[in-house]
C-alpha cells in the first residue's frame, strides 16, 4: 500500500513538474510573440492582418507562433524573399523585404520557438491516443489545419481524417511528406517512430466528432455572406477536404498507387457531366473504392469514403451545386 501511494505521489510530482515546465515555455514564447507583434516591421507591413501572432491577429494565414518548429531558417529566408517561388499561387504577397528586414523577421520567429520534447510527452501520457493529441497540440498542427470550427484552412481539414486516410498512409506521410508528394507544403518534422505511432493513433480517431461545430460555423458564414448553394457547397467541400485527394482545384488527383486507370485519384471538376446527378449523389453518400491495376498488388491507399454520416440532404444538394459550378466551360462545350 505504501509503495502504491509513493508511486501515485511520484507520478503526480512528475506531472506537476512537467506542467510547470510547459507553462514556463508558454510564457517565454508568448512574450517573444508579443515583442514581434509590437515591432515596427509588423506595424509597417500589417502582418497580423492575416496571421495570428501571440494571442491576436488575423485568420487568413498560418499562425506564426511556432513556425520555426516547422521551418528551417533557410526556408524562412526563401519564403520571405519570394513566397510565390516557394509555393506558386500562394496568397502571401511579395513585400520586397530587404535583407535586413528578412533577418529581423527570422530573428523574431526563432525567438518565438517553443522546444518540443517528444520523448517527455510520450512518457507523461498513459496511452497512445492521449499522447498523440498532446503531440498534435505541441506541434501546433492547427496553425495550418482545421478540426471542427478550430484552426486554419491552409492545410486539409482534419475533421473526418480518420475515415479519409488509412493508418498505413498516415504513417508513410508523417515519416517524410516530401518523399510521397515532392514539393508539398507540409513540413517534415523528422519525427521519431514512437511519435508517429501516437500521432497516427490520434489522427485515426478523427471521425467527425466535431462535424456539428463545422456545420454551425458554415451556417454563420453563409448567413453573413448571404451564400448561394454553390458557395455553401464549397464550404462543405472544404470540411470534407475533397481537395486533399482531388487536388487544390479538384482537377488533378493525388498519386494513388495501383488504382485504375492510371495510379492517380481522378479529378472531380467534371464529375457533374461524367455521371448522372442521381449516380453522383449515390457515390458521394455511399463511397467508392477504386479497382486495382494489378489484382495481386497493393490496395490503393485512397478511396472515396461514404459521406452519409457527414451530410444531410440540404448539404448534399449544396455540394452538388458546387460541383456543377466548377465544370470547365470547355468540358461543358464538349458535353453539349
Amino acid at each position: 500500500m505504501r509503495t502504491l501511494i509513493f508511486l501515485m505521489l511520484f507520478s503526480a510530482a512528475i506531472t506537476a513538474e512537467a506542467g510547470a515546465a510547459d507553462k514556463k515555455k508558454d510564457t517565454a514564447y508568448l512574450k517573444a510573440a508579443e515583442r514581434f507583434l509590437k515591432s515596427d516591421i509588423v506595424k509597417q507591413k500589417n502582418c497580423n492582418i492575416c496571421h495570428t501572432i501571440g494571442k491576436s491577429g488575423g485568420t487568413v494565414g498560418p499562425i506564426l507562433n511556432q513556425v520555426s518548429n516547422r521551418r528551417s531558417v533557410e526556408w524562412l529566408r526563401k519564403w520571405l524573399k519570394d513566397p510565390n517561388e516557394v509555393k506558386p499561387g500562394t496568397k502571401m504577397p511579395n513585400f520586397q523585404f530587404s535583407d535586413i528586414e528578412i533577418e529581423t523577421i527570422v530573428g523574431y520567429l526563432k525567438e518565438m520557438k517553443r522546444e518540443i520534447d517528444g520523448t517527455e510527452i510520450l512518457a507523461r501520457n498513459s496511452n497512445l491516443l492521449e499522447a498523440g493529441k498532446d503531440l498534435f497540440q505541441s506541434y501546433d498542427c492547427l496553425a495550418c489545419h482545421r478540426i471542427g470550427k478550430t484552426g486554419r484552412f491552409n492545410g486539409p481539414n482534419l475533421t473526418w481524417l480518420g475515415i479519409r486516410k488509412t493508418r498505413d498512409w498516415e504513417t508513410v506521410w508523417l515519416r517524410d511528406p516530401d518523399a510521397y508528394k515532392p514539393n508539398t507544403f507540409m513540413p517534415n518534422y523528422h519525427l521519431e517512430e514512437s511519435e508517429i505511432e501516437a500521432l497516427v493513433t490520434y489522427l485515426e480517431s478523427l471521425t467527425g466528432g466535431e462535424n456539428e461545430t463545422s456545420r454551425e460555423w458554415e451556417s454563420i458564414t453563409a448567413f453573413f455572406l448571404d451564400a448561394r448553394p454553390r458557395e455553401r457547397g464549397r464550404l462543405v467541400s472544404e470540411r470534407l477536404a475533397c481537395w486533399s485527394c482531388h487536388g487544390p482545384n479538384l482537377d488533378e488527383g493525388e498519386r494513388n498507387p495501383n488504382a485504375q486507370p492510371d495510379g492517380f485519384v481522378p479529378p472531380i471538376n467534371t464529375s457533374y457531366i461524367d455521371f448522372e446527378e442521381e449516380d453522383l449523389a449515390a457515390i458521394i453518400m455511399q463511397g467508392s473504392i477504386p479497382l486495382k491495376i494489378d489484382a495481386d498488388g497493393q490496395t490503393p491507399p485512397f478511396s472515396c469514403p461514404p459521406w452519409n454520416d457527414a451530410l444531410d440532404e440540404s448539404e448534399l444538394d449544396d455540394l452538388l451545386a458546387f460541383l456543377n459550378s466548377i465544370v470547365p466551360e470547355s468540358a461543358k462545350w464538349e458535353f453539349e
